[in-house]
């Protein structure tokens, strides 16, 4: 798969749904326009992102709201839980991740 050509569908998701997850969302975008990849990125609240999950290339979330996503997971989704939301470097770090994977498959 040509990553380069893809446009990402992500979402990323905080218990409120109006603070952690913006932020996140800011942080994620400069990172793939780091990697020098196109995503749209939306934010929503934990309740309703783990319904939406499957539609999206990849979610964000705080490693304690990760559990709430375990029936999307089981469906395909895949789920960054991050221990430190505020770190870009970790955001950096499991994206590369994430895409290495993609490679792999």
């Amino acid at each position: 798969m040509d990553i380069k050509a893809k446009r990402f569908n992500i979402l990323t998701c905080c218990a409120a749904g109006n603070g952690c997850c913006q932020l996140v969302m800011m942080k994620v975008k400069r990172v793939f326009a780091k990697l020098g990849l196109k995503c749209n990125v939306e934010a929503n609240t934990a309740s309703v992102g783990k319904a939406l999950a499957t539609k999206y290339d990849v979610v964000y979330c705080s490693q304690s709201l990760e559990s709430q996503f375990a029936e999307a997971k089981k469906k395909g989704a895949y789920i960054i839980a991050l221990k430190n939301i505020m770190s870009e470097a970790e955001i950096e770090e499991k994206t590369r991740a994430y895409l290495d994977s993609m490679q792999d498959a």
